[in-house]
């Protein structure tokens, strides 16, 4: 009972924090059209996207480094498994706002600015004694013999850990495309379920090509803490996480495709037989118009090949949505 009340006390205090970040949130989101629409009165030559085939629009929003300014949503139906009681119970959605937001520098290139903002819903996580609450990266690198009594809760509604990046982007002529940059994660999430306590920051690195029949490519991304003591309970936590994610888009015509964009990662700290997340899977997707503005539609799934043996995931479903917030191709 106790613990229930902890949780549901929690739950209560997680969604008035959500309600309040959500507000402040949709007020930026609202804003940026303006900003869009404000900056398009520019005098730079830049190529409108209304005038550009739907087709090449979907490759741009399929482009990591795309040369759009987009909004993207990515709700991510989550199944896991493991070893640890009830593990094969536990589900999750996670759901991914994030920004694009491309500067044409004098030179040459983009400078590619790009904000990751986590909502997620019922979170699960371990609990071995009612005054710990063990996340799943923390279920990967204790001890195992901190994880041989306990249960799982449940973290509601909260925000996670808010991702930064900057780097410098370009695509040359013949369709190459690359970025060289930092990226950063603030210990924004006040959630057990997914709280680090930490700044995390690391190098990322992009490249791939587009062609004319799709795009192919990887974008690189490791992370390591640079400040903040972790979880109090158990001493510093210590984060080095290495990210590859691939892209993978074949055009069908008329703005559908064929779509792959697996994320692996690989945790340095993991005990072993749980550093690994590999999911294998794909999807397809739409691009169209509505009035001068593209924005595509798509659906994914993954198996997940490797998975942490204590709790990882064992299938996602993903659904995402990305409107373009400017009418320009700012390259």
């Amino acid at each position: 009972m106790v613990g229930n009340r902890k949780i549901d006390r929690a739950g209560q205090r997680g969604s008035r924090r959500l309600h309040s970040r959500l507000a402040g949130l949709a007020a930026v989101v609202f804003a940026l059209p303006l900003v869009a629409a404000a900056d398009d009165t520019s005098t730079d030559r830049l190529r409108p996207a209304s005038s550009i085939p739907v087709s090449e629009i979907a490759l741009e929003l399929s482009n990591p480094v795309t040369a759009l300014r987009v909004l993207d949503w990515e709700a991510n139906f989550i199944q896991f498994q493991g070893d640890l009681p009830g593990a094969n119970e536990q589900d999750s959605v996670r759901n991914n706002l994030s920004f694009a937001w491309p500067f044409r520098l004098k030179g040459g290139g983009n400078l590619m600015l790009k904000m990751n903002l986590p909502l997620n819903g019922d979170q699960p996580y371990w609990n071995p004694v009612e005054y710990l609450d063990y996340a799943d990266f923390i279920v990967r690198q204790v001890d195992a013999s901190r994880l041989a009594v306990g249960q799982f809760g449940i973290g509601h509604d909260h925000m996670g850990s808010l991702g930064i990046d900057i780097g410098y982007s370009q695509t040359s002529n013949d369709g190459v495309w690359s970025l060289f940059g930092l990226a950063s994660n603030a210990p924004t999430s006040d959630d057990q379920s997914a709280r680090r306590g930490q700044w995390l920051l690391g190098p990322e690195f992009s490249l791939g090509k587009m062609t004319d029949w799709g795009l192919y490519g990887f974008s690189f991304k490791h992370l390591t803490n640079v400040a903040g003591s972790g979880e109090q309970e158990l001493g510093t936590i210590t984060t080095n996480e290495t990210t590859i994610r691939l892209h993978y888009a074949y055009s069908m015509g008329n703005g559908w495709q064929i779509e792959s964009n697996p994320e692996i990662l690989y945790d340095w700290e993991a005990a072993s037989g749980n550093q690994w997340m590999v999911p294998i899977g794909g999807g397809v997707s739409k691009t169209f118009r509505i009035g001068r503005l593209p924005m595509k539609i798509g659906v994914e799934g993954y198996y997940f090949a490797a998975s942490p043996d204590r709790f990882g995931p064992d299938y996602l479903a993903r659904l995402h949505f990305t409107p373009v917030l400017s009418t320009r191709l700012i390259r």
